[in-house]
């Protein structure tokens, strides 16, 4: 929609020289009148009519490629052309409205918007903080124009990674209430509305999910020190009656400043706030931003009421357990850490140094949160950023959407536009969508093919990252161009697979031509024929080779056996995916469940054994503790350790295979995930040869329980007895 469809004659507006100023307009209403508010403030606004705050809805609206930049500002610039958007939101407010005189007040803040002073990937700025909104009710409608009156606002600072400050004494009191005298408050400046689309937010608002109690751990003189028990995303809570006392709050992940990586350690003015006290009973919090923490200092004079966690209201739709503590931790930590990394409709790398929706971590994670969370609507609207940051004339996507900058590589990130909406029609058998995006997937390969030389991708955009892997536990011994090609092929044999679905296989039928070309070229390139494996064998790449259809039985062997020795990973970010998937679909289920319930020095029980609550971004626990792309592997004890599938050909969990892995290590475990058909849930316990396993599905799935030759047909709850000597 244009700015006109959907706030028609608003103007928008903004207080010059405020990044938070305050919005206030008086009106008159009918109390029981039907009323209906459209409001957009960017980067984030709260809303609030007679002094009660419009929704639990926090860092609104969600966060897009709002409007054309200068994009030679990047650390890496870029010539791409790109679609863009933003979202208002609707909000049905006629309970909040009261006979005669009412008061309409907004708050705004910088958000992604107007993000100024982090600049580790450029300047990012889309402009400065501004409002519209059209309030249509029975008695006639309210709009922004320059009558609503604005106010430079009382926080003088507020910035996602920084943090903010109030200073309470500039507050103006009553201001959201009627009868207020208007001090400080002056006409709006009108300014011409942002030039891109426009669209009602689909995707849930971050809110507050739930709330810890944190800990005192040392009481430091002047500060104390407290931990929220677990790594988490939010903030602390305080309150304090006296008047004109700074409050300093700072956030971390770690105590021991080991070294000055932002978010991880304190460090002086990130990951901050500071409040000014007025001395009345309110409770002090940031608006405009989260912390990605575990633990936090302030002054030893003030308590923490609480500690809210806050995060896209993406409820947990699933449950694990079992008699292996390790494999219970890494659903537990992956679960936290996803949903650590859900905000204003982002999937994130990390939620504190860099907060941005890498296509790398997305993409792997995309499947396992879709199965594990209600994260349908999350998704679809971060397809839309992948696809808005699509570049019209190339096809390249970049490593972060919506397009905040930063690194990464050609397959592994940019592969998001083909691998996110493959997965989506999979999990929800959303055929529409998948049509939707079909063109711009093989323009994505089509890229991928222009930066190929003699069927190998060996390049992306010029002066710029070209990633294969990351986050290897040694230095990265796979060559970029054996990684971005491997995953090119299995890209394409997706949408061979989706040219079938949407009756439209003659626009895929060229990519047999590339598969085989690139096919043979990674052969000849990285397999040793002598030796039986790819890369030497070294971080999973023959198991990248097997998951583009490179598999053969010697090599499978070779690979097999070095993971049996080495008993640990020694993978990246997508060879463990990749090698966790292959494994299990090789019936390797041993070694699979071993690699990922073990304690070794390169492993999840090892992140445990140091306390972890998340996942780290490497396996020695430098850098970020809250990256979720390890934990992908997750869904994997959903398909294979409980034995919930998809049948061949199905999708939306329709016809499902229930086919547990029975093996040494785990004698017991129960679990169910939610799909857009029912529940199915799972629960086995072994006792000697046998086992029984307990399944269910919804009236509507197509079940099938198998075991060794046996398939049994069921609905509802079954119980079944499995000879595990068989």
């Amino acid at each position: 929609m244009t700015h006109e469809q959907i706030f028609k004659n608003a103007k928008w507006i903004e207080r010059k020289g405020s990044d938070a100023p305050l919005f206030r307009k008086t009106f008159n209403a009918v109390k029981g009148e039907k009323a209906e508010i459209i409001i957009c403030g960017l980067g984030f606004f709260k809303l609030f009519i007679n002094g009660k705050k419009v929704s639990d809805d926090l860092l609104v609206p969600n966060a897009t490629c709002y409007s054309k930049r200068d994009l030679h500002k990047l650390v890496f610039p870029l010539d791409d052309e790109f679609s863009f958007r933003i979202y208002a939101m609707k909000y049905d407010v006629s309970n909040y409205l009261r006979e005669g005189e009412n008061t309409l007040t907004v708050m705004l803040g910088n958000g992604y918007y107007n993000q100024n002073v982090r600049m580790a990937e450029g300047d990012v700025v889309f402009g400065t903080p501004k409002l519209c909104y059209i309030l249509e009710k029975e008695s006639g409608n309210i709009i922004s124009d320059e009558s609503t009156l604005s106010h430079r606002g009382f926080i003088t600072f507020n910035n996602l990674y920084h943090g903010e400050k109030h200073d309470y004494t500039l507050y103006p009191d009553d201001f959201m209430l009627n009868g207020f005298s208007g001090d400080g408050f002056a006409e709006s400046d009108v300014i011409p509305a942002p030039e891109s689309e426009f669209f009602i937010q689909f995707s849930p608002a971050d809110k507050v999910t739930r709330t810890l109690t944190p800990v005192l751990l040392k009481d430091e003189g002047e500060t104390k020190l407290y931990d929220a028990g677990e790594n988490t995303v939010g903030y602390a809570v305080f309150k304090c009656n006296e008047k004109d006392k700074t409050i300093k709050v700072n956030y971390a992940e770690e105590i021991y400043e080991e070294n000055e990586w932002f978010g991880i350690h304190f460090k002086e003015g990130y990951q901050e706030e500071q409040f000014v006290t007025d001395g009345t009973d309110r409770e002090y919090i940031p608006h405009f931003t989260w912390h990605g923490f575990r633990y936090f200092r302030v002054n030893a004079d003030v308590e923490p009421v609480r500690v809210d966690v806050v995060h896209s209201d993406c409820p947990v739709t699933s449950s694990f357990e079992s008699d292996n503590e390790n494999l219970n931790w890494l659903y537990e930590a992956y679960i936290r850490t996803q949903l650590g990394n859900m905000h204003s409709g982002v999937p994130s790398d990390c939620p504190h140094r860099e907060r941005l929706g890498y296509t790398g971590d997305g993409m792997l994670c995309a499947e396992t949160a879709m199965m594990l969370l209600d994260s349908r609507e999350f998704y679809r609207k971060w397809l839309y950023d992948v696809a808005d940051s699509q570049c019209k004339k190339t096809g390249h996507v970049p490593h972060t959407a919506p397009l905040m900058g930063g690194g990464g590589g050609p397959s592994g990130w940019g592969g998001a536009m083909i691998e996110v909406p493959y997965k989506f029609y999979k999990m929800y058998g959303d055929k529409a969508l998948l049509e939707e995006f079909f063109p711009k997937m093989l323009k994505f390969l089509d890229y991928l093919e222009s930066r190929s030389e003699n069927g190998l991708v060996w390049r992306e955009e010029e002066n710029g990252w070209c990633l294969g892997d990351w986050c290897s536990p040694a230095p990265m011994g796979l060559p970029e161009a054996f990684v971005n090609t491997a995953l090119y092929i299995r890209f394409m044999n997706q949408m061979i697979e989706v040219g079938e679905i949407l009756g439209k296989s003659n626009e895929t039928e060229h990519l047999k031509d590339r598969i085989e070309k690139s096919s043979h070229s990674l052969k000849i390139a990285y397999y040793n024929p002598w030796n039986h494996h790819y890369c030497g064998n070294v971080q999973g790449a023959s198991a990248l080779a097997f998951s583009a259809g490179l598999a053969n039985d010697d090599a499978k062997n070779r690979l097999i056996s070095k993971y049996k020795n080495l008993g640990m990973f020694d993978t990246g970010i997508f060879a463990t995916e990749a090698l966790i998937g292959y494994l299990f679909e090789v019936g390797e289920n041993q070694l699979a469940f071993d690699l990922l319930s073990n304690d070794k020095e390169v492993s999840f029980g090892h992140m445990k054994k140091k306390g972890a609550t998340t996942i780290w971004e490497n396996w020695n626990g430098q850098d970020s503790r809250n990256h979720p792309m390890f934990g992908a592997v997750t869904k994997y004890i959903f398909m294979y350790l409980l034995g919930i599938r998809q049948a061949k050909g199905s999708v939306a969990y329709k016809d499902i295979v229930i086919s547990p892995c029975f093996v040494e290590g785990m004698n017991e475990a129960k679990g169910h995930i939610t799909t857009e058909n029912g529940i199915i849930r799972v629960e086995y316990k072994k006792d000697g040869d046998k086992a029984v396993v307990k399944a269910y599905a919804e009236d509507g799935i197509n079940a099938v329980f198998e075991y060794g030759e046996e398939k049994i047909p069921f609905s509802g709850e079954r119980e079944f007895t499995v000879n595990l000597g068989e």
